[in-house]
């Protein structure tokens, strides 16, 4: 009985041992994760990819782009009332747009030419369907219409945009 209380007490000696051995296994293993983080964490730092402590070469860096992105002049016409080409007769286009010139300032002779590019427009409008403006890409195609028929008119190209402000048919 005697040797079997010997070899229960160093059983239990042994598993006693044993689970320290364990513990700082998973210690090493949880130390050398935190040491790959944090070494991954500076790398990225380093080589640009996280911007604390980078502050001086990401402003340096937005000017550039703030300088790319040039908002020209912006002129708004007077709302358009006009009557569409259906076979009906009774389907109305009511538009407000405004035109973006490629210049922080309309072309000088722009204002004598409004009348002219009004009359452009109506006639632009009274030619098209419900079917070829009521889709996104309707409006699309018109725009690109308005902004060739513009330039066109102007002798060169100032307008690099049309926005629609308003646009409704009935």
């Amino acid at each position: 009985m005697a040797a079997e209380a010997t070899a229960e007490a160093g059983e239990q000696e042994a598993a006693a041992e044993a689970a320290p051995k364990k513990g700082r296994g998973k210690l090493l293993l949880v130390v050398a994760l935190v040491l790959v983080l944090a070494g991954g964490g500076g790398a990225a730092w380093y080589l640009g990819y996280l911007p604390f402590g980078n502050t001086a070469a990401t402003e340096e860096a937005e000017p550039e782009a703030h300088e790319t992105v040039q908002v020209g002049a912006l002129k708004a016409f007077d709302p358009f009332l006009a009557n569409l080409e259906d076979t009906d007769g009774n389907r109305y286009l009511k538009a407000s747009l405004q035109v973006e010139f490629f210049e922080a300032e309309p072309p000088h002779d722009f204002e004598a030419r409004v009348p002219q590019l009004r009359d452009l427009l109506l006639t632009l409008f009274t030619s098209k369907t419900y079917a070829e403006i009521r889709t996104p890409e309707g409006k699309a195609l018109l725009r690109d219409d308005i902004i060739n028929r513009i330039n066109r008119t102007m002798g060169h190209d100032v307008v690099k945009a049309v926005y629609f402000t308003e646009f409704i048919v009935q």
